[in-house]
């Protein structure tokens, strides 16, 4: 059995800003915040190593790990990341002997060893999966406003657009689906709700419809 050291990157999105999970081992001075990182005994069942490590931080049953890497014989370490809703995982951490927070994007520390390039390398795979793909349609609630998936791109991408803009290059691309209700307590006819058109994504390569911004 071959050891593989295991990194994962956690971004969590709360409510129109992209955070990441950090920790250390301990609360010493100096010490220095690190992804979440663990070892595997067997590097064929690396895969299943990295989600009991996440779930010793709380129910990431239904989160999606991506591989950084490649996983071989020769491996000696591999890395993921996840991107879950904060809001949804809010109580489910702090579980573990360790000292974890949340940090915005933007205000991350000098992190130990290589995880400062893991990180840059993982928001890179993220921006381009939102760019090329439904995830960030994971992380809103079923129904949600244009401002709701706005602020999501934004937070993700970095991107600045007014509303009117982005609106129209969204609903063009016919991947939303205009609902006949409104968001409770609001009553701009423009903060009407959608849903994510999964029927007709399935038929097309969401690529098609991808936002150049």
């Amino acid at each position: 059995m071959n050891e593989v050291t295991i990194d994962c990157v956690v971004f969590g999105y709360d409510n129109g800003s992209l955070k990441v999970l950090l920790a250390r081992e301990n609360k010493g001075v100096g010490t220095k915040w690190g992804l979440i990182s663990g070892i595997a005994k067997n590097v064929k069942k690396a895969d299943e190593a990295a989600m009991d490590l996440l779930n010793e931080f709380g129910n990431f049953e239904n989160a999606s790990l991506k591989q950084l890497t490649g996983a071989d014989e020769n491996s000696q370490s591999l890395q993921y990341y996840t991107v879950i809703n904060i809001e949804e995982h809010r109580v489910k951490f702090g579980r573990v002997d360790l000292y974890q927070r949340w940090f915005m994007i933007t205000e991350v520390p000098d992190l130990i060893q290589d995880h400062n390039l893991v990180l840059d390398y993982s928001l890179y795979q993220l921006e381009t999966s939102v760019r090329e793909s439904p995830i960030g349609f994971t992380l809103l609630p079923e129904k949600f406003t244009i401002t709701e998936l706005m602020n999501l791109y934004k937070g993700i991408l970095g991107i600045e657009t007014d509303k009117e803009s982005f609106s129209r290059k969204f609903l063009k691309k016919k991947v939303l689906v205009p609902l006949k209700e409104k968001k409770e307590n609001v009553s701009k006819e423009t903060d009407k709700l959608y849903k994510f058109n999964a029927a007709f994504y399935e038929k097309r390569a969401f690529s098609d419809f991808a936002l150049d911004f």
